[in-house]
């Protein structure tokens, strides 16, 4: 199937909603003659290949690039048994109950920044609400200071995020392995002195790193490369995807102030607007999986070891699964919502899913509650990265 489709493109990036609409009618698997990869559109083909996984590997990494052999493979670039395991352990620590147990810290942080913002006037809900909320959260679960680590770490989220779909850039690569090797630098003391301490026999406190260094499942332990490893998976996966789902969570409601008045009046409806804003406008396009054997899509043949990029952001807007997909509606009905596949799906959908929609509920209930309207200041700035789907930049007064 032939219909034009190029990831990096303005018309793509600025607007994947078309996209994806055209791609699912014409052209649902796709191969980019330019960059090498297939694409999968469908919502009924993404599960399946979701759910294939002796076909369909992810320890090639979750990137258009090939992983080194020698790369560390943790959970997103892990196969089974050993995604099975490490799963385990990482469940043990980075529970349910762990990331609801932030609500109501998380709730008197969000409160604070509000609190300035509307002292100010106006607001950069990126910069001012979007960034640093899931930073401090991560923060938290790392036992840190936000205000004295929060500003690193979002660098390095920005580099490394970034060079996941970087086009094969060589100074952006460049940038990414000294971003890498700074994230090592800071983290490694800090494992370091976790082990040890168990080691010792002492406790090393009760900080996620120290919850998964005291890990043993049958006289196994996460190694000091996986608690590393973990330890820059949070910082960069867990803060850019949140920070650009809460910018469409707000961008979305400029967009349809019909559906901010709903809310405004019906506040029980937010848990279902952060799932319809998940719909809508998923923070991440999609993710990689490499085929282990030659395959079929579609009328192609596949070659082993492909790349096959699932488009989370196409399968939620399916018409096969979803009523009128390209209409936002927060009053959609929750069932279909289910089905959304943002977080990924199978083995590999993820863990942290219920700690990024309590942020951004939490965030969306305190806003509601204070600004009964809020209008746009100045134009919009695009994350100026392929990897995600969002904003930079999104000013407002009230």
């Amino acid at each position: 199937m032939t219909d034009d489709f190029d990831f990096y493109s303005e018309e793509f990036q600025n607007n994947p909603g078309d996209t994806f609409e055209r791609m699912i009618e014409h052209c649902p698997f796709h191969h980019s003659e330019r960059w090498g990869w297939y694409s999968v559109f469908r919502h009924a083909d993404v599960q399946s290949i979701v759910n294939a996984n002796e076909t369909y590997s992810a320890k090639w990494g979750p990137g258009p690039a090939y992983s080194p052999p020698e790369a560390e493979i943790l959970l997103v670039s892990a196969d089974p048994p050993e995604h099975t395991r490490q799963k385990r352990a990482v469940a043990r620590a980075f529970n349910l109950k762990s990331m609801l147990d932030m609500e109501p810290g998380l709730r008197k942080y969000v409160n604070v920044l509000l609190d300035q913002a509307q002292a100010r006037g106006r607001c950069d809900l990126i910069a001012d609400i979007g960034i640093p909320v899931p930073l401090w959260v991560i923060c938290r679960f790392l036992g840190l200071d936000y205000a004295e680590h929060g500003a690193r770490f979002r660098e390095w989220v920005e580099i490394l995020a970034g060079n996941v779909f970087a086009q094969n850039k060589p100074e952006v690569a460049e940038q990414a392995a000294a971003a890498g090797a700074e994230m090592a630098a800071f983290f490694t003391p800090l494992v370091r002195s976790k082990m040890a301490a168990i080691a010792a026999g002492n406790d090393p406190g009760s900080d996620i790193l120290s919850e998964l260094a005291k890990v043993d499942i049958d006289g196994w332990r996460l190694s000091e490369q996986n608690l590393l490893s973990f330890a820059n998976f949070l910082v960069i996966a867990g803060s850019g995807t949140t920070t650009n789902t809460i910018g469409n969570f707000f961008r979305l409601m400029l967009d349809f102030p019909d559906q901010y008045a709903v809310l405004r009046q019906q506040p029980e409806l937010i848990g279902n607007a952060v799932e319809e804003v998940l719909r809508y406008d998923a923070p991440v396009h999609g993710l990689f999986r490499t085929n282990n054997m030659p395959v079929h899509l579609g009328e192609m043949d596949v070659p082993a070891d492909s790349k096959i990029c699932l488009m989370w952001g196409a399968a939620n807007r399916d018409p096969t699964v979803f009523d009128h997909p390209q209409t936002f509606d927060i009053t959609r009905d929750p069932e279909q919502l289910k089905q959304i596949m943002s977080f990924g799906g199978g083995i590999h959908r993820c863990m942290g899913a219920p700690l990024a929609r309590l942020e951004v509920r939490v965030v969306a209930e305190e806003f509601v509650k204070r600004f009964p309207d809020f209008r746009e200041l100045g134009t919009r700035v695009p994350y100026p990265f392929a990897t995600l789907n969002g904003l930079d930049h999104l000013t407002v007064t009230w």
